[in-house]
């Protein structure tokens, strides 16, 4: 994990470089990041003269929980969250039923567009409809320069191994609407089959009302999305099992209750940041940092630091622990920004639109802004500056 939809290679030859205030993983230094062949190949204390991009470089953002086909509905969101994501009745899932193929595929490919753009460089979705819902999304993400991983689940809430194979043979694993939803003995045999595939199992968990949460981690999942009435106890026990928590606070909102990330790293626990339902939520990763920033303020306050890290690899650790920043040997998945580049960058980063990203570079290439005429350009190509006019 995860299932990486890059270009060609060929679109990956050559040598960038970004300059400006880089975010490492001892925080931010003056200097320069040397890109060869899609990979971090050098971190430098100087700055060039002909550097691609100069500003504030960080890792591209992490979406680590999304519904990108629920871009589909195009109506005004309203009802309770029973009414709007409940399987299998919930409009989502009854717009889904109804639509065409191609305009699904199409909706998944603007809110790919979308990331790119706003500088997500990977995300993980949550993809229902069983292996031809997969399959869509595969289609959706070709060539989109974004990194994808693909959580199926079965067309139906049953399962039958037959159908589980092909799921797992074209996604990264499972990812269900929550274990109250499936007969224990089914979920049980889902989570087993996704593990013995070697396959991530994940599932909503404590978002309506309080689950056992024992009967969740004994599934052994990779991580958990929301936890909103979880107890302490059940935090505690999240983390001590060494289980992730998704945190999706403008979706959670929009659904009436608020979340309380500062109490989930009060306990120990790894939060990641996703933007969940697209009919409700742009799945713009800088937009979720700022609202996460924001409301937490209702519950104690988060540092500017531990907002930015919760946006950051899904992959990695949250701040205080290492992986945070650039380091030689990623792929060259990042982000410039037209900041300042002085003062503390952390809380600066949380005032930043998506008006000052500079430059996205993803998959070897670098990502046009939205209403730029120009294409994504490759690694290693100059711009074409304009020639001076000729007076007369």
């Amino acid at each position: 994990m995860p299932h990486t939809l890059y270009p060609d290679p060929g679109h990956r030859r050559g040598v960038d470089v970004l300059a400006g205030a880089v975010l490492t993983a001892d925080g931010f230094v003056h200097g320069s990041v040397t890109i060869e062949d899609g990979v971090i190949a050098g971190l430098s204390r100087s700055i060039p003269k002909d550097a691609l991009a100069k500003g504030v470089v960080i890792p591209a953002f992490s979406n680590a929980h999304t519904h990108l086909a629920d871009a589909i509905v195009q109506e005004e969101v309203k009802g309770s969250l029973e009414d709007i994501v409940a399987p299998p009745r919930g409009l989502k899932h009854r717009v889904l039923a109804g639509a065409k193929d191609e305009d699904v595929v199409d909706a998944m490919r603007g809110m790919l567009r979308v990331m790119a753009r706003t500088g997500v460089g990977s995300f993980r979705d949550f993809r229902e409809g069983g292996l031809p819902g997969v399959r869509l999304l595969l289609r959706a993400a070709i060539g989109g320069g974004v990194a994808t991983t693909v959580l199926g689940r079965p067309a139906r809430i049953e399962y039958r191994r037959d159908e589980v194979d092909a799921i797992l043979r074209g996604a990264d694993g499972i990812g269900i609407s929550s274990v109250l939803d499936w007969p224990r003995d089914e979920v049980e045999k889902l989570a087993g089959h996704a593990r013995r595939a070697g396959k991530a199992f994940a599932t909503h968990c404590s978002e309506r009302v309080r689950e056992d949460i024992d009967g969740v981690l004994d599934l052994k999942p990779a991580f958990l999305v929301h936890m909103l009435e979880a107890t302490d106890a059940d935090l505690e026990r999240t983390a001590d099992a060494g289980v992730p928590v998704v945190a999706c606070p403008r979706s959670n909102v929009f659904f009436g209750k608020v979340p309380d990330l500062p109490r989930l790293l009060r306990h120990g626990l790894t939060v990641h940041l996703g933007t969940d339902n697209a009919m409700v939520n742009s799945p713009s990763i800088l937009r979720e940092m700022e609202f996460a920033y924001k409301v937490s303020r209702l519950r104690g306050g988060l540092a500017a630091r531990d907002a930015l890290a919760m946006s950051l690899s899904a992959g990695r650790a949250v701040s205080g622990q290492p992986g945070v920043g650039i380091q030689v040997g990623d792929p060259a998945s990042l982000v410039v920004f037209d900041l300042p580049s002085d003062g503390d960058l952390f809380t600066t980063l949380l005032r930043a639109a998506e008006s000052d990203i500079a430059l996205v570079y993803l998959a070897g290439r670098s990502w046009p802004r939205k209403g730029s005429a120009e294409p994504p350009r490759r690694a290693g190509s100059r711009r074409q500056r304009p020639r001076p006019r000729t007076r007369r």
